[in-house]
């Protein structure tokens, strides 16, 4: 088997620190189901949100480093078919997009209660809640967002089953 070109080390580091901050979030997220938006839990939220908005900041830079990169980048996978290289190019470039969204859609969440201005010494709004549309759409997107890297995942590992190439190679700096 031949060698497998690794990403460069910036974008594994990126991609790394992203799975990690979005396990966080998710953990996070699914914890504040419990809780009130309200001045006493506001700690509780911006420990989801902080690392969320982190976790846009990074995809955005990315984007950039990706493209910084892209003669440095490794060769293409073997698809099986033109089905299965729409299906990987779709779920990656969904999970980009939905990286971006869906804390987007959080901050958006937040801003609109007025709460900001607490963390800017102002007084917590005595009517803080979250838009019903934006709460639907911040939970629709991070649930889809699960499900795609679940397909990423499960993609990785079928296609070491059936091609032997282990693409998790591609993303870590410490296999061979």
């Amino acid at each position: 088997m031949t060698e497998i070109k690794k990403y460069p080390k910036p974008l594994i580091a990126i991609h790394w620190l992203t799975v990690l901050l979005f396990v966080f979030v998710f953990v996070r997220g699914k914890m504040l189901e419990d809780y009130d938006f309200n001045e006493t839990n506001m700690d509780r939220y911006r420990m989801h949100a902080i690392p969320g908005i982190l976790i846009l900041i990074l995809t955005v830079i990315r984007i950039f480093v990706k493209n910084r990169y892209k003669n440095s980048l490794p060769v293409a996978i073997t698809y099986y078919n033109n089905t299965h290289k729409i299906m990987v190019n779709l779920v990656i470039k969904l999970i980009y997009i939905l990286l971006i969204l869906t804390p987007l859609v959080g901050f958006v969440m937040i801003f609109q209660t007025g709460a900001m201005d607490y963390d800017f010494g102002g007084a917590f709004p005595t009517d803080a809640h979250f838009n019903d549309t934006l709460e639907v759409l911040h939970k629709g997107f991070m649930m889809s967002l699960l499900i795609l890297i679940v397909i990423h995942i499960v993609g990785v590992v079928l296609y070491k089953f059936k091609t032997g190439e282990n693409l998790v190679k591609r993303m870590c700096v410490f296999l061979k």
